[in-house]
């Protein structure tokens, strides 16, 4: 989360997979202070306390309880819900949770979806479809940022 002391401009949801989730975190960070948004990381964010434990190898991926499951499902959909929009990433991982963000955020919400996918399948038909915008780079991204920010964009 951003460590200026005003309230960012925008909050998004940031979906992305479990397996690159501290390259995401370490973009994150450093966008979050660059352009004065939020950037709500599932993993990070919110209450994760598995993850020092999966991290650590004391724990695997996907060892929750029925309840767990349905509580990080409803927990997480709810920060969808609060957000502004959804920044997901599409890096060749597997995710079916990102996948499920993406629809939650733009059919069911009706938020912007705002996909980065960095695995050279940026023209896939369903992501253009679900996609507010789809970037193929990070750095494309970045630069709708500032778009955003000098047209006015952000609240």
């Amino acid at each position: 989360m951003t460590t200026d002391k005003k309230k960012p401009n925008l909050k998004f949801y940031l979906a992305h997979p479990f397996e690159t989730r501290q390259k995401t975190r370490v973009w994150e960070e450093k966008v979050e202070r660059k352009y004065g948004i939020e950037l709500v990381n599932p993993f990070y964010d919110l209450d994760r306390e598995d993850i020092n434990a999966i991290d650590s190898g004391c724990k695997e991926k996907y060892a929750m309880t029925d309840v767990e499951k349905a509580i990080l499902v409803r927990r997480d959909l709810e920060e969808i819900r609060k957000a502004d929009g959804v920044v997901a990433v599409i890096d060749g991982s597997v995710s079916y949770g990102t996948i499920m963000e993406i629809v939650y955020g733009g059919i069911v919400f009706g938020k912007p979806v705002f996909i980065i996918c960095t695995n050279g399948h940026s023209q896939h038909p369903w992501l253009q479809v679900h996609g507010t915008k789809v970037f193929a780079s990070f750095k494309e991204f970045e630069r709708a940022l500032k778009e955003f920010k000098r047209v006015g964009l952000a609240k």
